[in-house]
């Protein structure tokens, strides 16, 4: 609605002025009237209106002398001036001092609809302009701002801030709080909808955070909101408090169906500072999953508080993990996992810390995906990226749901070749004994190591695949090759068969002989 004012001395013709067409239907809105000229700027001065239709000849003040104030104080306001015929000349002359166009009197509804939508026609374009120019300056502004926290060398680009009025920066200080819209990555929206989520985080930021600095809110890399505060002499950051953000998560929330987070970097002096500030902001970012699902605002000062407790994490925790694995042990994996989190919790490790062990856990898993023979592209989809999905997660709780999904859905896949691969590991593990064991100093760690598993793990498969102990195999397989010895009728030194067969004491061997078969080596041999 284009806003309108009729300003004529005659009280009949403004009634014939507001009854001769509905004006509301034809997109205007009437605001006010006024008797005359002095009235009549009154009126302009409170409404602001679009456009005003006067009459020529006024009391007090004419309409060629309203007309030209008019336009000197309010050049967008367009005039249209009211004359009979016997002013005619003085309205031709109007339209030299910016009069927009001029109706004779009388009129009808045809004659004043023409009139309006000349004058409509130039406001949408003058509008359109309006809008385009306030877009280039926007964009401008927006990629001006874009530099400064992307680029350190941004301050010396002195014909930027000239053309964007913005010279007033140079000496300030600054604090950048970075926004990012929760789960944007995973749920795949198109760029339109990511658009409009961008645009009602940055107007609903206008409203609700409220700081002692001047606001500039733009669009920031990765579809970040970014809040660049620009503080005076005495002012400071401590003005800002989280309540503002708290509100935004809840109506962005409870309205629009997404949530934010918000990263605080510090304040600092000189415009050279507000690359440095929004670094901070996106580590502060980053660092979310240290903190409480509740919390919004990250700030980049505990996060350096917190970088500290870096712990010293287990590794048999990883280690424990690998063996569940390989042996199905659903409800131990969910266990381990837990204790890792809460291990994290318990030493209030960093977020960078956490990253790095949640990426250790994946890994791991993908390490035992290679080792079962099993493609990744045959368990996960295409583009699956393992190590992103961590580093957008929200909150612990969140990463270490998505980390037992992970797991469940590695050992459902791998079910199916848990026993080829437990009989391979088997039998090379033999094929290892029966050539080792003439090694009087072969233990189960030497055999676990060599094939880079875990000594649980190696007892597991020989009590499960032989129903014995890796130790009583390496016993049985000695004593077999000590029979055959025994049997070839070489005729050998006990100590020379003792020795061959991994015992270098002969008391030993001949103990461990009796107890296997019943038999002296001596017994034996004789029988034979």
């Amino acid at each position: 609605m284009y806003k309108v004012i009729i300003a004529d001395d005659e009280a009949r013709f403004r009634a014939y002025f507001k009854s001769v067409i509905d004006w509301q239907a034809h997109g205007f809105e009437l605001c006010g009237e006024a008797k005359n000229g002095l009235e009549a700027l009154r009126l302009i001065e409170e409404s602001q209106p679009d456009i005003a239709i006067v009459d020529i000849n006024m009391p007090y003040m004419n309409g060629m002398e309203l007309a030209a104030k008019v336009k000197e104080s309010y050049p967008s306001i367009f005039v249209v001036l009211v004359t009979g015929h016997s002013e005619f000349e003085y309205a031709h002359k109007a339209l030299k001092i910016g009069v927009d166009d001029y109706i004779l009197k009388p009129f009808d509804e045809e004659e004043l609809l023409v009139a309006l939508a000349k004058v409509k026609s130039s406001l949408e374009k003058l509008l359109s302009e309006r809008n385009k120019s306030e877009k280039e300056r926007m964009a401008l502004q927006e990629g001006f701002l874009n530099l400064l926290i992307s680029n350190d060398d941004a301050g010396d680009s002195e014909l930027a801030w000239d053309r964007l009025n913005m010279s007033d920066m140079q000496k300030k200080h600054f604090q950048v709080v970075s926004v990012e819209i929760d789960g944007l990555q995973e749920e795949l929206l198109n760029p339109a909808e990511v658009r409009l989520r961008k645009s009602i985080v940055s107007s609903l930021m206008g409203d609700l955070i409220k700081s002692q600095g001047k606001p500039y809110i733009f669009n920031g890399p990765e579809n970040r909101v970014i809040l660049l505060l620009q503080y005076e002499e005495g002012e400071h950051s401590k003005g800002l408090t989280t309540e503002g953000f708290d509100k935004l998560r809840f109506l962005t929330s409870k309205h629009y169906g997404f949530s934010v987070t918000a990263g605080l970097g510090s304040e600092g002096s000189g415009i050279s500072f507000i690359r440095q500030s929004y670094k901070e902001s996106v580590i502060a970012l980053r660092n979310r999953i240290s903190m409480n699902m509740s919390h919004v605002l990250m700030k980049y000062e505990e996060m350096v508080s917190r970088s500290a407790n870096i712990g010293f994490y287990p590794s048999e925790m990883n280690e424990n993990l690998l063996i569940h694995l390989r042996l199905h042990e659903e409800d131990k994996i969910k266990d381990t996992l837990e204790a890792i989190r809460n291990y994290i919790q318990t030493n209030q490790v960093s977020g960078d810390y956490i990253h790095m062990i949640l990426a250790g856990l994946v890994s791991l898993c993908l390490t035992y995906v290679h080792e079962i023979g099993k493609p990744v592209n045959d368990i996960f989809p295409p583009g699956f990226s393992p190590f992103e999905e961590i580093t957008n997660k929200p909150s612990l709780a969140a990463a270490f749901e998505w980390m037992h999904e992970l797991y469940m859905k590695v050992l459902d896949h791998s079910r199916n070749v848990k026993r080829s691969k437990s009989n391979k590991t088997l039998t090379l593990a033999r094929e290892y004994i029966d050539t080792h064991y003439a090694d009087s100093q072969l233990k189960v760690e030497d055999i676990s190591r060599h094939f880079l598993i875990q000594p649980r793990y190696l007892l597991k498969i020989f009590k499960e695949g032989l129903g014995m102990s890796v130790s009583d195999y390496i016993v049985e397989t000695r004593m077999k090759k000590a029979k055959d010895l025994l049997s070839s009728g070489r005729n050998m030194r006990l100590s020379s068969i003792a020795e061959m067969v991994g015992y270098s004491d002969l008391g030993h061997f001949s103990k461990t002989f009796k107890k296997h078969t019943g038999l002296s080596p001596s017994e034996y041999e004789v029988t034979r």
